[in-house]
């Protein structure tokens, strides 16, 4: 498969990613997303996508840049790790993906919607899952697409 196959299908998955994956969600996509010529941190955010923590965790663990602790952010933040995810979002910095979240999504800022996505765990938040979701799937397309591009906000 190539890149936008497997990019398109993780996507356009129903349901949408869950804050907390339990299982990688299509087993068979992580050996597609290893085999595709495409930078680590492209692979990181595939797996990611996939619900595939540890997939993404050997790769961004190893990067030091404001991409490779975002994908370490988001990862903590799924497992669910919150304080760890908020070391990592602190390590990120401000980044240019940033502004293009909140273009949609006003409120929107990482460490508050760590706590979103904890409250949600313990069964009150005050954003519904599904709106959590969506945003969780954008955050990723953005960072997703800035890393394919190569691009750095450092």
């Amino acid at each position: 498969m190539s890149f936008i196959e497997i990019y398109e299908l993780l996507l356009n998955r129903d349901p949408l990613p869950s804050l907390v994956p339990r299982n990688i969600w299509d087993r068979e996509q992580t050996s597609q997303i290893e085999a595709l010529g495409q930078p680590p941190l492209v692979k990181a955010g595939l797996h990611l996508l996939n619900d595939d923590i540890e997939g993404c965790h050997e790769i961004a663990q190893d990067n030091t840049s404001s991409e490779g602790s975002y994908w370490h952010a988001i990862l903590h933040r799924r497992e669910p790790d919150y304080s760890n995810s908020k070391y990592w979002y602190r390590r990120v910095g401000n980044h240019p993906i940033y502004s293009k979240l909140q273009k949609s999504y006003p409120e929107w800022e990482p460490f508050t919607f760590v706590d979103w996505c904890e409250d949600a765990s313990r069964g009150r938040s005050k954003k519904s899952q599904e709106w959590l979701r969506k945003v969780q799937v954008q955050e990723m397309k953005f960072l997703l697409m800035h890393s394919k591009e190569g691009g750095s906000s450092d």
